[in-house]
């Protein structure tokens, strides 16, 4: 059975086996030979001989090695090696895709986050906007050429003649909500009104925009 690779990453002498394993690949220890002591290799690794002798083990599991009282660690086999070292970069891949993938998510929570707050943001300005306007207004802009210009709203008889009904005048930056009958129509006034499709375009023709 394969050892986790996982294992391999944060056991000590997991991390040893898969040291001997390269070097049987690499070649520089060889098949049919045996490897040096216990003590030696432990020594090599800076670790000791038991976590030596654990690594060992896990590499006959494998049927890469073979241990006998007697006779010490032999090799017996070069393509276990290479399978096994296979095997732990493959996985090693995969781990990094699924922590790349991870990383995904969860930057993509954050934006989800962020675009919650906006929303909730944007729902409770137009909450805002609704509640001082129960219907969508239009807005026209007066100019020094348009009509009207120094007139009242009663002077202009702007219902009577377009059917739109001003909600608001904004001038300077202030808004002026529901304006009396007597408020005069001044340059850059920005107006805003509510009516029928017609009645936007009634209005352009009144104050000749």
């Amino acid at each position: 059975m394969m050892p986790d690779r996982k294992m391999i990453k944060t056991s000590k002498y997991q991390q040893i086996a898969l040291g001997v394993a390269q070097r049987i690949a690499n070649g520089e220890y060889k098949v049919g030979e045996q490897l040096k002591s216990r003590s030696t290799l432990a020594s090599m690794f800076g670790v000791s001989p038991e976590t030596t002798r654990k690594a060992l083990n896990i590499l006959a599991d494998l049927h890469i090695v073979s241990i006998k009282h007697g006779s010490g660690v032999i090799i017996l086999s070069k393509e276990k090696v290479n399978n096994f070292l296979e095997h732990f970069e493959k996985t090693s891949s995969l781990d990094s895709q699924k922590n790349k993938i991870l990383q995904k998510i969860s930057e993509q929570e954050k934006n989800l986050k962020e675009l919650k707050g906006l929303v909730s943001i944007y729902l409770d300005q137009t909450k805002q906007i609704q509640n001082k306007y129960p219907f969508e207004p239009y807005g026209l802009k007066l100019t020094e050429d348009s009509d009207l210009l120094g007139k009242t709203l009663a002077e202009a008889q702007v219902w009577h003649k377009t059917g739109a009904v001003i909600v608001a005048i904004e001038r300077d930056n202030h808004l002026l909500i529901s304006p009396s009958p007597y408020q005069t129509f001044e340059k850059e006034d920005l107006i805003y009104f509510v009516g029928e499709d017609l009645s936007y375009l009634r209005m352009r023709n009144i104050f000749n925009l």
